[in-house]
């Protein structure tokens, strides 16, 4: 920021830094972290101040898709970005499932050159492309790796599960040489083809074929055998079950590299939530039991599931406003990640240890999985910072194009109150 801007009376919560969990003045300036002390007064400041506010590094999206190329009508590049700052992200792995597919060095070029565009616009979120593992994301082929690994590729996924064991065998191989983390979706979708929700006893009462739990454990267990044979480093984008949260667990205390994510959806919804039929809660890794629901909130309570993200998908009216089995699989999360992840956890725990396990998963976690460099809140550190409440209403800033936005439920609380990214900066209500 070019003009200086004083945080007043703010909790750090920044457990490798200096001042963690201490209520603090932070003033930052020219981008960067000018100085912090328990007071400081600058008159020529811009003075914020929210009482029991908090400040951490900034967020981390491990995985959203902004439609860019291809569909630009229903969010775009820039938009999304937008969109992210004021769901309190500093950062977004971007994901490259897009027509074309971002499977070669000039698409993650085009990509960055796109969001530098969005940047010098003046928004302060960070794009961090994603590639393909294989040429057109048909999970035939690997993709030039190395090139997409040059050109600025933090991670490698097809945005859908590998199906088969040699790609992800080689990719692993690959991506190791590279450092970088290969990430499946663990799902097989052969068991129970056609499925459109968790199978249970609400998927019979509704009278639709179900995803049996095993879909998921079945390609988590497989997929841990390629990754200690192959080496490498593994991440499995989003979890949903009891049990594959209970693989990963016993998978990390043999020392297997991997790591593992869940959406902030999966923290707050279940299979019951889509009684009535409700179309926008159709996602492809689905909603699963309230038992499931409480042991992926579990994990992230005690760090097992590394990574909360929004799978932000955002769709236009045209494709949205259709019948329950043609609604599209996806929801337009951004504006009320944050709310819905805090909330759900809140729900098993003490807000303050659901807030400290959250910031975790949205700073610590995904800097991990993506090979990022830390960022932390200490005086001459370049600004990287989300400034949150998380007790206070949840009211969305709804920076998304995408109409489908989640049902939100009564009483939820967090909200964000802005980000600061080098020089750029978005507060909310300014």
């Amino acid at each position: 920021m070019e003009h200086a801007v004083l945080l007043k009376s703010t909790r750090v919560l920044d457990p490798q830094g200096p001042w963690h969990n201490k209520v603090v003045d932070v003033l930052l300036h020219h981008g960067q972290i000018a100085d912090i002390a328990p007071s400081l007064d600058a008159p020529e400041a811009t003075l914020l101040h929210v009482e029991g506010s908090c400040l951490s590094a900034g967020w981390v999206d491990g995985q959203a898709h902004f439609r860019e190329p291809g569909e630009e009508t229903k969010e775009g590049l820039s938009q999304g970005l937008k969109a992210a700052a004021q769901g309190g992200f500093t950062a977004v792995a971007v994901l490259p499932s897009t027509h074309p597919c971002v499977d070669h060095a000039v698409a993650v070029r085009n990509l960055a050159a796109t969001a530098e565009r969005a940047n010098q616009s003046g928004i302060p979120t960070q794009a961090l492309p994603l590639a393909c593992i294989t040429e057109q994301a048909q999970g035939k082929q690997l993709a030039e790796m190395h090139d997409l690994s040059e050109a600025g590729a933090v991670a490698f996924t097809d945005d859908a599960p590998l199906d088969r064991v040699g790609v992800l065998q080689r990719a692993l191989t690959y991506g190791e040489v590279h450092g970088k983390t290969i990430v499946d979706d663990p799902l097989d979708r052969d068991l129970n083809a056609g499925g459109l929700m968790h199978e249970g006893v609400v998927s019979t009462e509704m009278g639709l074929i179900g995803i049996p739990s095993e879909a998921e454990t079945l390609r988590v267990a497989r997929d841990l055998d390629v990754l200690k044979y192959a080496g490498g480093r593994l991440h499995f984008s989003i979890l949903t079950t009891a049990a594959g949260v209970e693989l990963v667990r016993k998978a990390k205390q043999a020392g297997l590299n991997v790591t593992c994510g869940t959406t902030a959806l999966h923290l707050a919804y279940c299979d019951e939530d889509l009684r009535g039929f409700v179309g926008t809660l159709r996602v492809r890794s689905p909603f699963r039991s309230k038992a499931d629901r409480d042991a992926l909130r579990q994990g992230v309570l005690d760090g097992t599931v590394d990574v909360v993200i929004s799978d932000h998908r955002p769709e236009d009216l045209e494709h949205h406003d259709v019948e329950f089995m043609l609604s599209p699989e996806g929801v337009a999360s951004l504006p009320s990640a944050f709310a819905l992840a805090l909330s759900g956890l809140a729900e098993a725990s003490s807000t303050e240890q659901a807030t400290a396990a959250l910031v975790r998963s949205l700073t610590s976690g995904p800097r991990h999985v993506l090979s990022l460099d830390n960022a932390n809140v200490t005086k001459g550190a370049s600004c990287d910072l989300t400034w949150f409440h998380p007790e206070q209403g949840h009211v969305p800033h709804n920076g998304s194009r995408g109409v489908n936005l989640p049902p939100l439920k009564d009483k939820l609380h967090g909200q964000v109150l802005g980000v600061f990214r080098e020089s750029r900066s978005w507060v909310a209500g300014r």
